[in-house]
């Protein structure tokens, strides 16, 4: 099998993607070139979309960004689903624009796009901005339950940094810890039962992934009104040890951010304690750990309840998340790793499937060449990372 067979055999599997921000409908319908941007990682890290439509500010801001995985994909994914040759430019914007403009008069082209051509049968969706939806597309889209606000309910006026606050969301006024967990309990089944299919842990952008033991006590003390940051901790780490508890025991993986967000103490190596103590609880530890990449592949290796998934890590640097993937074929089962795009739109999701693409074509490639892999085995792995396991952890 020549690497042109591999690629168009991988284009052909279905996907189970582990992990997207879609946006709701209503948000597809006012997509343009600028609005794709913005809704995109092409925004993040200090360099902003241009505000306004100047041919000069377009230009330099593309010079600074042109280089980037968040980019290169994105441009990619734009110029094969609207069918345009020349790259993105001050001098093609208002082409771009016009293509998107005009697809997405079609209501359900997002839809489209991610059914047939991402060809994904089924879509972890985590809306962070109200936690627990399938945006109404159930046949598609298994809800994530994100659940940071747990670790905020010690007093009404702590917030994570999406804002929430899971007492003030219930309007609830708990000041015991034994019924405050008994409270969590409720609501993680409440929304097993909604169809929530996991869990869903970006603790990595509020504080360090470093959860240590804590007594009953002790997390206590952080549920008053103006709680001691050491006592905030411990409540912390007691709620996260009594969350991996719950999900072990109504059968709910654990996503869990990894890498980048506050970069201090983001590190996967930090969660290394609280899996071994929880030792029926599935963890997916998401983004590759990125840029510690070695960590997920360590803890793969040593903890048969850790599972990888690389979503986003292709589209941050694809040449980590090549040799990430070498790394796990090399000391993780073939049945703990899985992949998503971790997108807001349509445009970027593809663009994240070509980069993922790219990097298990090559891998499986060097892999087969190098006498590693038998074609057999490669079919078999390809298979397995982009539908069979997630499936089967998901029950879908």
């Amino acid at each position: 099998m020549d690497k042109y067979e591999l690629i168009c055999y991988l284009k052909s599997q279905p996907i189970v993607n582990s992990h997207s921000h879609h946006l709701p409908n209503d948000d597809h319908y006012r997509l343009g070139i600028k609005s794709v941007l913005q809704n995109s990682y092409v925004n993040w890290c200090g360099t902003p979309v241009p505000s306004g439509d100047f041919k000069e500010e377009i230009s330099a801001w593309l010079n600074a960004v042109r280089t980037r995985s968040y980019f290169v994909w994105l441009e990619k994914a734009l110029m094969d689903l609207y069918g345009i040759d020349e790259r993105l430019s001050a001098d093609t914007w208002d082409i771009y624009d016009k293509a998107i403009r005009d697809a997405h008069q079609n209501e359900n082209w997002h839809i489209y796009l991610l059914k047939e051509k991402c060809n994904y049968k089924a879509i972890l969706l985590d809306t962070y901005w109200s936690p627990g939806q399938d945006n109404g597309h159930p046949d598609l889209f298994k809800p994530a339950y994100r659940i940071n606000s747990f670790f905020y309910g010690y007093n009404q006026t702590a917030r994570d940094h999406n804002g929430n606050n899971i007492q003030v969301m219930y309007n609830r006024c708990i000041t015991d810890i034994d019924e405050y967990t008994d409270f969590i309990f409720h609501v993680i089944r409440e929304k097993k039962q909604a169809g929530c299919v996991v869990l869903k842990c970006a603790l990595a952008y509020d504080r360090s992934l470093a959860f240590g033991e804590a007594t009953k006590e002790q997390a206590q003390r952080a549920m008053v009104k103006d709680p001691e940051p050491s006592d905030i901790k411990r409540f912390q780490d007691y709620i996260f040890n009594y969350i991996c508890k719950v999900a072990a025991q109504l059968n709910m993986p654990i996503q869990i951010h990894t890498g980048l967000g506050l970069m201090t103490g983001s590190n996967a190596m930090q969660l290394q304690p609280l899996i071994a103590r929880n030792p029926d609880t599935t963890f997916l530890l998401m983004h590759g750990s990125y840029p510690w990449i070695s960590d997920i592949a360590g803890l793969t290796h040593v903890y048969s309840n850790v599972w990888a998934d690389i979503c986003w890590l292709p589209i941050i640097s694809t040449t980590a998340a090549h040799r990430l993937l070498h790394e796990l074929i090399d000391v993780c089962d073939a049945n703990r790793v899985v992949w998503g795009c971790d997108t807001w739109t349509s445009e970027e999701s593809y663009g994240a499937k070509l980069a993922f693409i790219d990097v298990l074509s090559r891998v499986l490639s060097e892999r087969i060449e190098a006498g590693l892999l038998c074609e057999q085995d490669a079919r078999y792995y390809a298979k397995a990372i982009m539908h069979d396991n997630a499936a089967k952890l998901l029950g879908l």
